[in-house]
């Protein structure tokens, strides 16, 4: 007979799953990352935004609260997009990774803006 290549019922085991701390953590991040900028990115346009030289170049209120419900709006259509990409393409795990990792470098992008780094790099590196 030949081997199964995948399991018919879970496990048999006493502790938590090995792959819930990632799940924790990755959600914990994730939603660590939205309370932050949902609380400030209206904020940041209206007040501190500069342009491609450095000077202050703030956006009126109701053209920032138009982007912020733009973002808002990617938030929850983008998703779809990683199911599709998830499901269809690449699989769960490589499009979690993936994704974790582009996730990871938009912060750390968001970081380095104010940053001396930041000013050695021309914006449109930055904000690609």
């Amino acid at each position: 007979m030949a081997e199964q290549e995948y399991l018919a019922s879970p496990p048999k085991i006493t502790t938590m799953p090995p792959g819930v701390p990632y799940i924790v953590g990755n959600e914990a991040a994730e939603r660590f990352s939205y309370y932050g900028m949902n609380s400030i990115l209206t904020i940041f346009m209206t007040k501190y935004l500069l342009d491609k030289m450095g000077h202050l170049s703030v956006m009126p209120p109701a053209k920032a609260e138009a982007w912020y419900h733009t973002f808002v709006s990617a938030l929850y259509f983008l998703p779809i997009f990683g199911a599709i990409l998830a499901d269809a393409v690449f699989g769960k795990f490589r499009v979690v990774f993936w994704l974790s990792i582009v996730y990871c470098l938009g912060h750390v992008t968001l970081a380095l803006m104010g940053s001396p780094v930041a000013h050695a790099i021309e914006p449109r590196y930055l904000l690609a």
